[in-house]
């Protein structure tokens, strides 16, 4: 565990190398979990409900907005969120589960099944600003935004790929 804790709380230089260490930690986890709960939900008859296809591809205009407005807007509220929680001195593993199970609730809100994927992913986008947080705060909302810009655009390629097969 000590390795993994490292990589995700302690700065790697350069600033490209750590998020490149970070973005196959936000998205492998992220496609396993996302794929396991649709596998339950279909098992349980409950695919329909949790919005389950109903997003069968996406535009070029949505995947650019997924790519670049949502991680810069969604990575400010994320800081903010960080710094609230640690003016309260809470330890980085808490803030990061804090802002994972927050930024899960509040995608589930547009998808349910979106909680699973988007709780572990902005765990890791919380590791990466809480690691380089020591650097500047530009520094650190850098390394989580560009980490949550490349999962965005795992996502938006694969659903690309679904609508064009």
């Amino acid at each position: 565990m000590q390795p993994i804790k490292k990589v995700l709380f302690e700065q790697s230089p350069p600033l490209w190398r750590h998020i490149l260490l970070l973005w196959p930690m936000a998205v492998l986890p992220a496609l396993a979990v996302g794929g396991l709960a649709h596998l339950i939900a279909h098992a349980l008859g409950v695919g329909q409900a949790f919005g389950l296809g109903a997003h069968p591809g996406v535009s070029l205009a949505s995947a650019f907005q997924s790519i670049l407005f949502a991680p810069l807007v969604e990575t400010l509220l994320l800081a903010l969120l960080i710094e609230a929680c640690a003016f309260f001195r809470l330890n980085k593993l808490l803030i990061a589960v804090i802002a994972g199970v927050i930024a899960g609730l509040l995608h589930a809100i547009a998808s349910p099944i979106w909680f699973f994927t988007s709780a572990w992913a902005f765990f890791v986008y919380a590791c990466a600003y809480l690691a380089w947080r020591p650097s500047s705060v530009p520094v650190a909302f850098t390394a989580a935004a560009l980490v949550h810009a490349l999962n965005n655009l795992v996502a938006a390629v694969l659903l690309l790929l679904v609508g064009y097969s």
